[in-house]
């Protein structure tokens, strides 16, 4: 499986019994930040899920591209200093205190791993995110291959394309696809 390795900032929401309870950074590998609240804010994150289900999801939160623009654009008319970069705009508004802050940004999510689910089992990556779709998340879209030939044009395609995304990456990411 080849997806995009989206330049955001990596979060882990954990649902219980299908209602969202807790969202973490990465923090320093082991003890993340607690960001629940400003989570919250996002659209793209569900607060309920179709099933109750108990799971913990891996996600990159990012602002598009345009949606970028916009905002320094309205900064700048403010006289606010501008965000560098995208990704720089989406890690400072979830890592901030105030969930008002979060929620005037245009942030957005792709969820892109499967963590931990009880009571349910698959035996490839791509059945989990298709379930995961299927219980409403925002899952990006990945490609499939038969072998690494393809793997490897697809990279060097993509390489070459990364500026005609809607959103930035940092490139792509190969996964096994049977778990």
């Amino acid at each position: 499986i080849l997806e995009y390795k989206f330049d955001g900032l990596t979060v882990v929401l954990r649902y219980e019994d299908g209602r969202f309870v807790q969202g973490a950074t990465r923090g320093d590998g082991i003890i993340g930040e607690d960001v629940t609240a400003n989570l919250r804010t996002i659209k793209s994150i569900p607060m309920t899920l179709k099933e109750p289900v108990t799971l913990e999801v891996r996600g990159e939160v990012f602002i598009s591209k345009k949606n970028f623009e916009t905002l320094n654009r309205s900064r700048e008319a403010k006289g606010d200093p501008l965000f560098a970069n995208p990704r720089n705009a989406a890690a400072g508004s979830i890592r901030q205190l105030d969930p008002k802050l979060a929620a005037s940004r245009p942030l957005d999510i792709f969820v892109f791993n499967l963590e931990y689910i009880e009571e349910k089992a698959f035996s490839t990556h791509r059945e989990s995110l298709d379930f995961l779709k299927e219980m409403g998340f925002k899952v990006s879209e990945y490609f499939a291959y038969r072998d690494i030939q393809e793997v490897i044009e697809q990279c060097t395609y993509w390489s070459e394309h990364r500026e005609d995304l809607p959103f930035e990456i940092d490139g792509m990411v190969i996964k096994v696809n049977d778990l």
